[in-house]
């Protein structure tokens, strides 16, 4: 039985785990877990999280879509960015049919049905394996396309998405909304799949499955190539609407087909958790007969009264759920255990297995997570083991199969220094995965040096994952501040570089200097810091020395911080290169301060507020309105309270407004909002 320090360790290893996850799937489309692996390890967390609210991190997997920031060249070096103004959310997962008597209930609760009242109205679709993404339609016309990208940030693709077949330019109706975001599923179809693979050349290789090949020709920058492999979308929800509510499934799936969209191939009507369970058994029958791969069903409560009652968690709406079908599994050979470093130090073990076929993929890698995960498992250098790509994506070890080991299969010893600098090596407290102690390890320094110039770090043009790899090697740049006494001369005489390309760069790192103080902190890489809680940090703080001379009890006072992340804050500047670094980086012109003045909100026609919206408002976004009050010293929460002071609301207001009239909370709506702030 765990206690709770044991729980608490699991929580941070969990949360590091899964953010590591999220990054590799979401931004480099390089999944190293399964679906139903990331599946487990999230229910998990949540789970541990739900008994131990107070060690619920803000930048937690849990409270995430994917994570917070994307390597540079990932956006600048491809795809324009597209900020989405509704977030594309995730969705909870239910692994079987447990669980989805589990979601029903919880729907139920949700709603206060009692036990005579009927069950909500349900609908029930294919969930797609595919690429997600967003079509945002002006007066009838397509104006952008956009991948999900980490679920609030995309990429723009709006020119692939017009050689899409099924993506009409513009909306078949003579009065359509004057703005929708459609949202679906871009997929290959199987027969489609085979003849492009069929028609590749040996250099061009094959791609791996028809999800990886609708992924990469989405992200074509060339139309060109995109038009020549035929895509195919299926429209599945929406986002940002006006002058239209399609909260109700069927009417979204009749707009679609009217608008000139392909049919919904599958939509069911159901009513509880019994009619859930038989479409499942059904749709499973069947799964391998269809012309496209689906990797599970879509649950969905119809009507917005009911989603508004039930509500969002910060990942994913509650009133919404995936059925996951079952992993396949084979069995193969563990060749070796290799250990990867990351740019905290984190050591991570890959299991590199004989190549193996599973469910249409050739698997050769698998993640392993931590030293106690290779040792709960038993796993041994040569044994036979059996790999399953859980939710038909992502492959991972399930285990060890013992009858076949003959005496030769090795017990594989975790590294005791670093691979990449044979540094010493060392566990955190209360911690299960291992770290290089090497500030100066090359792993940690091309790591540190590509989360430094990352778009929502300190966002520096042209300094991308290949010419970070040549600088480190040709010695150039150790720390980020050595990149602040770079020459022209110097990037000019790298590989693929020339005296522009090297003047422009140069330039990017002259702009960089003026990023606010929370981005640099953001941009130092402190374990645990991300976006947010550097910006917590900043508005308490306001200047680095003072930071620095904080304790671990000043620290954990701020709001949304708590004690791992004031530890992590004090172990790290008590590090003497660490120390150097800010020295030279504020030498450099950085910002390592922030006037009061500065912040937003401080005064204002809502200081002292808080502030809830719900409804829809005739000419704002929520996330407008937000910012108005925000800026007008007003602070914005998720839900009606006690505490809440006031009250925007616009049209189909819902649960909210009837909970703030009951406990006598001022309601406001758009236009007096606007009075207010006095716009």
């Amino acid at each position: 039985m765990s206690n709770e320090n044991d729980d608490l360790r699991r929580i941070r290893a969990l949360s590091a785990t899964l953010h590591q996850h999220n990054f590799r799937y979401y931004i480099l489309d390089d999944p190293q877990v399964s679906d139903a692996e990331y599946d487990r390890l999230l229910k998990e967390l949540e789970e541990l999280e739900s008994r131990y609210p107070k060690a619920v991190a803000k930048d937690s997997p849990t409270r995430k879509v994917g994570v917070t920031w994307t390597p540079e060249d990932f956006v600048a070096d491809k795809l324009p960015s597209v900020e989405h103004r509704v977030p594309m959310l995730s969705l909870e997962n239910a692994m079987g049919t447990d669980e989805v008597r589990d979601w029903v209930e919880r729907v139920r609760k949700g709603l206060e049905l009692t036990e005579g009242d009927p069950d909500p109205p349900l609908t029930v679709e294919y969930k797609f394996d595919g690429v997600a993404i967003s079509l945002l339609y002006e007066d009838g016309v397509l104006v952008r396309a956009a991948t999900r990208g980490d679920g609030v940030t995309g990429e723009e693709v709006t020119g692939t998405a017009r050689t899409i077949r099924s993506v009409p330019p513009q909306l078949k109706d003579k009065t359509p909304p004057p703005r929708i975001e459609l949202r679906g599923e871009v997929v290959l179809q199987n027969a489609d799949f085979e003849a492009l693979n069929a028609s590749r050349s040996q250099d061009e290789g094959l791609f791996a499955n028809p999800r990886n090949a609708a992924a990469g020709t989405l992200r074509q920058l060339d139309p060109r190539i995109a038009a020549k492999r035929p895509l195919d979308v299926f429209i599945y929800g929406i986002g940002d609407q006006e002058g239209i509510d399609l909260s109700v499934q069927k009417d979204l799936i009749d707009h679609i087909e009217r608008w000139g969209f392909q049919p919904c191939p599958f939509l069911r009507e159901a009513s509880g958790a019994d009619e859930l369970i038989a479409i499942y058994e059904e749709v499973m029958e069947v799964r391998d007969d269809l012309p496209f791969d689906i990797d599970g069903l879509v649950i969905k409560v119809q009507g917005a009264g009911l989603r508004e009652q039930l509500g969002m968690r910060a990942r994913s709406p509650r009133w919404a759920v995936a059925l996951k079908f079952p992993a396949r599994q084979e069995t193969t050979k563990l060749l070796d255990i290799q250990v990867q470093v990351g740019r905290t130090g984190a050591l991570t073990p890959v299991a590199h297995l004989e190549p193996v076929n599973v469910g249409g993929v050739t698997v050769s890698r698998a993640g392993l997570h931590n030293p106690k995960e290779i040792a709960r498992k038993d796993l041994r250098i040569g044994d036979d083991v059996v790999i399953q790509r859980a939710g038909d994506v992502i492959p991972q070890v399930v285990k060890p199969v013992d009858s076949l080991r003959d005496g030769s299969q090795k017990p594989y010893e975790f590294p005791t220094s670093c691979p990449e600098c044979n540094g010493a090596v060392h566990y955190p407290e209360e911690e299960i995965i291992p770290y290089c102690d090497n500030f100066q390890c090359p792993a940690q320094i091309r790591g540190r040096l590509e989360h430094f110039a990352s778009r929502r770090a300190l966002d520096i043009d042209g300094l991308g994952e290949k010419l970070i790899d040549q600088l480190v090697t040709e010695g150039l740049v150790t720390v980020p501040s050595d990149l602040y006494s770079l020459s022209v001369d110097q990037v000019a005489g790298l590989d693929r570089m020339a005296v522009k390309s090297a003047e422009n760069l140069l330039a990017a790192l002259e702009v960089s200097k003026g990023r606010p103080f929370s981005r640099v902190l953001h941009a130092l890489g402190i374990r645990h810091v991300g976006e947010r809680v550097a910006e917590l940090i900043v508005d308490d703080t306001l200047e680095i020395d003072t930071l620095m001379a904080a304790d671990e009890e000043r620290l954990a006072q701020i709001e949304g911080l708590g004690e791992i992340i004031a530890r992590s804050i004090v172990a790290f500047f008590e590090i003497p290169a660490v120390q150097n670094e800010i020295k030279v980086l504020r030498d450099a012109g950085l910002t390592f301060h922030q006037e009061k003045a500065e912040t937003s909100g401080t005064e204002g026609a809502f200081s002292g507020l808080t502030v809830v919206i719900t409804g829809t408002m005739p000419t704002l976004s929520r996330d407008d309105a937000k910012q108005k009050i925000i800026a007008s010293g007003g602070k914005v929460v998720g839900s009606v309270s006690s505490k809440t002071d006031l009250l925007l609301a616009g049209e189909k207001a819902g649960s909210k407004l009837k909970k703030a009239t009951d406990l006598g909370i001022e309601v406001i709506d758009e236009e007096e909002l606007l009075k207010r702030v006095g716009d």
